[in-house]
């Protein structure tokens, strides 16, 4: 089942790189409970499919999918980075050829307990940040950077550091000492963070 047959339409955020795609399709407000199931685990590979083929020319998309791991995801013979999400209300994806990539997605209007919170915070984080920015968006920019290096939430919240950017950029450390970049942004009543690094060239 897919979410629609048209073209994706791409999400232009000054704060993202030019080679770096990002789209978001809503689901159709009609879909029955457990059509909708189906359309979930289907959604973030037909949108990839579709991206690479619109954007990046592809004859052909392979992805590979292993629970809780990053989808390896094929043009051809050449390896893209390739990340999707969604919720209730649709998918999102982003995918690069020249950048490693996460995306992360959730309701912007969804509580965050304060337990969780607490238990979401680097030791090195300001707590000014947490005043400042809602938690549900810095839960999207945590995991989308998990989701970038490929642990997903097998690794905790607590092991990624947000600094402080501009209003959509911020930058994140893990505790290895590795560095990335987030755009996030509001779109349609959703958070939307996707955390990107330079592919290195070793």
């Amino acid at each position: 089942m897919e979410t629609n047959k048209t073209a994706p339409k791409r999400l232009n955020e000054l704060c993202l790189p030019d080679e770096i795609f990002i789209c978001f399709e809503p689901f159709k407000s009609d879909i029955k409970k457990t059509d909708m199931d189906i359309l979930q685990n289907q959604s973030g590979r037909n949108l990839v499919k579709k991206m690479a083929g619109h954007f990046l020319h592809a004859e052909e998309t392979k992805i590979f999918t292993v629970k809780n791991e990053k989808p390896e995801v094929y043009c051809g013979e050449k390896e893209i980075s390739a990340s999707f999400s969604h919720t209730s209300d649709g998918v999102a994806g982003a995918i690069s050829i020249d950048f490693n990539v996460g995306c992360d997605m959730e309701h912007a209007d969804r509580t965050v307990h304060s337990r969780l919170v607490d238990r979401m915070k680097h030791d090195d984080e300001l707590e000014s940040l947490y005043d400042q920015i809602e938690p549900i968006r810095i839960w999207t920019l945590k995991e989308s950077a998990l989701k970038m290096i490929g642990t997903g939430l097998r690794n905790p919240m607590k092991s990624v550091c947000v600094k402080n950017g501009t209003s959509n950029e911020f930058s994140v450390q893990f505790d290895n000492g590795k560095e990335a970049k987030i755009c996030s942004f509001k779109h349609q009543s959703h958070w939307i963070s996707v955390c990107y690094e330079l592919f290195s060239n070793e």
